[in-house]
């Protein structure tokens, strides 16, 4: 059972990371970040509660992931990475996300919630930090839609 609600987990996030825009991601020595910020209604009910994610019409999820680039384009996950966010709004507030780690069977996923309202754009400013590395610092804004739960 934990098995079918991890792949459905994993086809859901390929699905949103395939969807949304194309390729957001951005590289960096060796490396690459992939990021996506949605909202929380694109979960299942089955799926939310699984994770313990909220979802509700006025949240999103910001889901990033840490790849080291090998040969041959591959890419696979960076298991002693660490994310930081802070999210910002247009009124200058600004608050640290705190990120959750979801670690499966070939991946490895950093989730954080925060609430918006209608049509809020919010800048989510990321730091990356892998042990023996430059820390490497990404922002991003998003512009986020309420929707029915």
């Amino acid at each position: 059972m934990l098995l079918r609600y991890t792949t459905t987990l994993m086809l859901s996030l390929a699905l949103l990371f395939s969807t949304a825009q194309a390729d957001q991601k951005v590289t960096f020595n060796g490396y690459e970040l992939h990021y996506i910020a949605f909202n929380s209604t694109m979960l299942t009910p089955e799926i939310a509660g699984q994770y313990g994610l909220t979802r509700s019409g006025q949240r999103a999820l910001l889901n990033l992931s840490v790849l080291e680039q090998r040969r041959n384009d591959v890419a696979v996950p960076v298991p002693n990475a660490e994310v930081s966010v802070r999210v910002r709004n247009l009124l200058g507030q600004s608050n640290r996300l705190e990120m959750r780690v979801i670690e499966e069977q070939n991946a490895r996923y950093f989730i954080g919630s925060v609430p918006f309202d209608d049509r809020e754009v919010l800048w989510f400013d990321i730091e990356v930090s892998i042990p023996g590395e430059r820390d490497f610092e990404y922002s991003f804004s998003q512009e986020l839609w309420e929707e029915d739960a």
